[in-house]
């Protein structure tokens, strides 16, 4: 029989699974911004929008619902200050990012804005079952 812990880290871990695989299904090759009426074109990526190398992208450029955060990520900027994000370390060595308090990602995977992270029931559940 299963302990709790090991129930909650395989859901985790389906959890984590389940959001790359989604990630899978979106480079369609077509262009979603075509599809957002909202959405402006750019020419270039915001990792790459800085004019000075080395550069920290903007947050309001980084951290978008939906969007996968950057494997190399580890600050942006807002008005000219750099924001750390809040690590969170998971019990199986991933982090947990969380931004503004509102969005969270691994590296890598898809950006969720949970609106409030203190009361996202959502957020809650996976912070604890990470944490376990």
């Amino acid at each position: 029989m299963a302990t709790l812990g090991t129930k909650i880290a395989s859901a985790l871990v389906a959890l984590c699974a389940a959001t790359v695989l989604g990630a899978c299904g979106s480079e369609s090759g077509t262009d979603d911004s075509a599809a957002d009426p909202t959405s402006q074109p750019t020419s270039e990526s915001p990792s790459t929008a800085s004019t000075e190398p080395g550069a920290l992208p903007e947050c309001a450029d980084v951290w978008v619902d939906g969007t996968d955060l950057p494997k190399d990520y580890t600050a942006c900027t807002t008005d000219g200050v750099t924001v750390e994000p809040v690590k969170r370390t998971c019990g199986y060595g991933a982090k947990f990012l969380e931004q503004d308090g509102r969005f969270f990602a691994i590296k890598g995977n898809r950006i969720t804005d949970a609106g409030d992270l203190e009361t996202s029931e959502e957020y809650q559940q996976i912070l604890a079952a990470c944490q376990a």
